[in-house]
């Protein structure tokens, strides 16, 4: 296995995505997505034996909450139809690496018995980027809260889950999110009205700059 280039530090914040091989759907119904965020939550910790646990139970319908120390901190996330992006903090050594490993093995076993299918389900392993000093917390926030704008997915007619909810405190059910990162961010762009409006700026942005890399200079807040 090659090494990869990126390395993950503690404290810092990574863009991390990946696509269905072959560019298939990962999620074939709502339950499925569902199941894929609580793995978002439930795996981040690092006390084995609850993972362990929750690993043998994947399809009981019941979960066991963690009692250990987060791997990670979830800063956004967007899970759309074949794809999904998280915006992550690594807070242990390696935590990002291991995370991502034990939510692709798990959802992909959950996934594959439900659909009756083998082999993998990912397009190989997780990509990732690191936050630049050029690159604004708030607009890789908005990049990933607002991906489906972005890629043109009607949130009505398929199937799509984003944090921009929790953002907005409109969040139905489970938080994943830091309460924190989401603080942090809204206050570096005046507040929740503000970064609403900054977010859909955001996002026309990219939708008009698809092979431009866009930086803090391009927006202001």
């Amino acid at each position: 296995m090659s090494t990869r280039k990126i390395q993950f530090a503690n404290g810092e914040y990574y863009h991390v995505f990946n696509r269905g091989v072959d560019k298939r759907n990962i999620f074939m119904s709502r339950e499925q997505q569902v199941f894929f965020f609580n793995r978002l939550r439930l795996l981040n910790t690092d006390d084995s034996r609850k993972y362990i646990a929750n690993q043998r139970c994947r399809y009981k319908g019941r979960d066991i909450a963690t009692d250990g120390d987060r791997l990670v901190s979830i800063v956004a996330y967007n899970l759309l139809p074949n794809h999904f992006h998280l915006l992550l903090r690594q807070l242990q050594d390696d935590g990002i690496s291991k995370y991502m490993h034990r939510l692709s093995t798990s959802y992909t076993m959950h996934f594959n018995q439900e659909e009756e299918r083998s082999g993998a389900l990912f397009q190989g392993r997780f990509k990732a980027t690191h936050l630049r000093g050029d690159m604004s917390l708030p607009i890789l926030s908005a990049y990933v809260n607002l991906n489906h704008k972005h890629h043109q997915i009607d949130s009505n007619k398929f199937l799509v889950k984003s944090s921009f909810d929790e953002y907005c405190r409109e969040q139905l059910g489970e938080s994943i999110c830091g309460v924190n990162e989401m603080d942090k961010i809204l206050d570096e762009v005046g507040g929740l009205s503000a970064y609403k409006a900054f977010a859909k700026k955001c996002s026309m942005a990219f939708a008009l700059n698809k092979n431009t890399e866009l930086t803090s200079k391009d927006f202001e807040f």
